[in-house]
């Protein structure tokens, strides 16, 4: 891990039960020296991703600038938030983007009037890294090397999942095999079924995000899932040609 790779993990400390942290709290948790912490903390204040709060520290301003460029200057979200619109409003299902980041899945642009899912799976939020079909999806079409690594670090010791590689690797032949994923109530219990489709770099033919249905037995009753996956693709492909 190179050095600014540390530095940026200690935004990774932040949570629900972190709003703010110390020098302490980020020397334990990081198993780096004081002074080491210290170093770290005042070149990210510097930089706007930290503000001093008293004694301790919380995110900083630079942050919600980074998200509003993302936003605006990211050509797979704003060129695609105009199609996942037309999609949520044609299909009436909840629409998803979503990206593989450092070992997670975040969602990172959502259509939706349905304020339930919105909050229960909100932008910015992290997923499990083999749970719904955003991430399936974005996981199974991994490289092969990624694949085993994301198996041995996140799936291999982890008590939410009981697979062997060997049936991890076969779910993910399956997913790429079919160009698409589907899953019920993986997410929260909420009895929620969903249908992802990934997004392509055209020019590596690599992976570079997902877009998903979610909803409800009932919200995707009116339409079949051969006619879902064909609007998934459709969509997927126009964000492929305007991303590219």
């Amino acid at each position: 891990m190179t050095s600014l790779n540390k530095m940026l993990n200690v935004l990774n400390i932040f949570g629900p039960d972190s709003l703010v942290i110390n020098v302490d709290d980020i020397a334990k948790k990081l198993s780096l020296s004081r002074a080491t912490a210290y170093r770290y903390v005042r070149e990210l204040c510097d930089a706007g991703l930290l503000t001093r709060f008293d004694k301790n520290y919380t995110l900083g301003p630079k942050i919600i600038e980074l998200d509003w460029m993302m936003r605006q200057y990211n050509p797979i979200i704003s060129q695609g938030h105009e199609i996942m619109a037309q999609l949520s409003k044609s299909t009436e299902l909840t629409v998803y983007m979503s990206m593989f980041c450092d070992g997670h899945i975040i969602n990172t642009h959502i259509e939706s009037d349905n304020k339930e899912y919105t909050l229960a799976f909100g932008r910015g939020r992290a997923l499990p890294i083999f749970k719904g079909a955003q991430s399936k999806v974005l996981v199974a079409n991994q490289k092969a090397f990624r694949l085993k690594k994301i198996y041995d670090e996140h799936i291999a010791q982890n008590e939410d999942y009981d697979m062997t590689w060997d049936q991890f690797n076969t779910e993910t032949k399956r997913i790429r095999r079919n160009g698409f994923c589907v899953t019920h109530n993986e997410l929260n219990n909420l009895s929620l079924t969903g249908i992802a489709a990934p997004i392509f770099n055209l020019e590596n033919n690599e992976i570079i995000g997902s877009v998903a249905f979610l909803g409800t037995a009932s919200e995707f009753e009116p339409t079949s899932l051969v006619v879902l996956v064909e609007h998934l693709k459709q969509a997927t492909s126009a964000i492929e040609r305007c991303a590219n």
